[in-house]
């Protein structure tokens, strides 16, 4: 029996031409707008689930997160990623743990800023392959089978899918979008948030460390741009603490919360400073001043240093005010993060300065006081009496004045 095969030439060709243009342009027709679009919305979902997931609900439970959503965002970063959540949330619990010192994962003060910039995911990498470091900050990280059989052992198959998911949907350009999608984190998070979110940019709260809020609006990296506040408060939710800050990583929240898959466990507690009749500091006034140190030391910085800065520039030498100048980031660190220049610096300016010697003095022992450990409250609240007598004895205004306000913190 014959069997007859009707394809033609055309047919063949015809099919090979249909592939050749499906791996060239994929199964969507897109505009470029189209792929610009979806570009932004890919990276940006990986920033959310890197904010939300491994940021503010894993690594500081700020926010619990319902198990149908935590699991999208822990596949979503393996997809996009190959990123394990133990070793991205062990690495930031470190950095927190150690900043600012030679143990910091990524501290462009010890690093440097080029470095951190352009080398923050090989720094990742490095520290990642730190076995201490794994196993001692990464508690509470998932440890199910799919972590231990999948996510772990084949963290780079997540990737690949992705590459090759990227053709079929775009053809060529879906390479270029794949690029990009691996290089948005290494460079907006981990170059950018841990480089310039500790160089460049304004602080709200002197924190011992030298975060920096990159600008008012967090919205191109989830809210991570207000890096200065999370240090104030890690284990705060909401990241924007002032009426003019927006986070749009809490958005998401309220936004999953109105949806019941996430519950906010913490937020940064807001100090108010009000008016006292109290001749002296009380136990409840003793609580508020502790549960707001941060923002008592940046108060003071604020109301005492500052203008006792700016009135010993007006009358300063030459020399004098070019040394103020340069430290004016100096005064508002601890002392142990000081260098020997900059320590010789301050000598210099405060042997002509004698009042900002007192008020630097006095702040460094007033964040002392806040911070001791194991001073009963009893002890501390005559502790904190005591400085406030020594500060109103100096015959500086604005450090009575902001001796005084202490009587006024309230915590609501």
């Amino acid at each position: 029996m014959d069997i007859v095969f009707n394809v033609s030439y055309d047919d063949i060709n015809l099919k090979y031409t249909n592939m050749n243009d499906l791996l060239i342009n994929g199964i969507m027709d897109f505009t470029w707008i189209d792929y610009l679009i979806y570009t932004l919305t890919v990276t940006h979902i990986t920033i959310v689930a890197i904010t939300l997931y491994l940021h503010r609900g894993i690594c500081h439970s700020a926010i619990h997160i319902k198990p149908i959503l935590a699991h999208f965002f822990r596949f979503w970063l393996w997809l996009t990623t190959s990123m394990r959540t133990a070793d991205w949330v062990a690495i930031h619990r470190k950095h927190h743990a150690k900043v600012e010192t030679i143990d910091d994962p990524h501290s462009p003060a010890y690093y440097g800023i080029n470095t951190v910039l352009l080398r923050g995911a090989d720094l990742y990498h490095d520290e990642k392959n730190n076995p201490d470091t794994i196993e001692k900050y990464s508690q509470n990280c998932p440890n199910d089978w799919i972590e231990n059989n999948i996510y772990t052992p084949r963290s780079n198959l997540g990737i690949l899918i992705l590459f090759f998911f990227n053709i079929f949907l775009f053809g060529v350009v879906g390479i270029i979008i794949w690029a990009i999608q691996m290089a948005w984190t290494p460079i907006f998070a981990a170059g950018g948030i841990n480089g310039a979110g500790h160089y460049w940019g304004y602080r709200n709260y002197d924190t011992s460390d030298d975060s920096t809020n990159l600008g008012p609006l967090g919205i191109l990296i989830g809210g991570e741009e207000l890096h200065n506040n999370h240090h104030a408060f890690p284990t705060a939710a909401k990241f924007s603490l002032k009426p003019w800050e927006f986070d749009i990583g809490w958005f998401y929240i309220k936004v999953f919360s109105l949806l019941g898959q996430v519950n906010v466990k913490r937020l940064a507690p807001k100090t108010i400073v009000g008016s006292s009749l109290n001749e002296k500091l009380d136990s409840e006034i003793g609580y508020a001043l502790l549960r707001s140190k941060l923002t008592v030391i940046t108060n003071y910085t604020k109301n005492v240093l500052k203008p006792i800065m700016k009135n010993e520039t007006k009358n300063a030498s030459d020399d004098i005010k070019d040394l103020l100048n340069k430290s004016k980031s100096t005064l508002t660190r601890e002392p142990h993060r000081i260098s020997n220049q900059e320590t010789n610096r301050l000598g210099k300016i405060f042997d002509k300065c004698n009042s900002l010697k007192i008020a630097y003095q006095l702040k460094n022992k007033l964040f002392d006081i806040l911070h001791a450990r194991n001073l009963k409250h009893e002890n501390f609240i005559e502790t904190i009496n005591a400085w406030c007598i020594e500060a109103k004895s100096q015959g500086i205004d604005c450090l009575d004045d902001f001796s005084e306000s202490l009587k006024g913190y309230k915590v609501i």
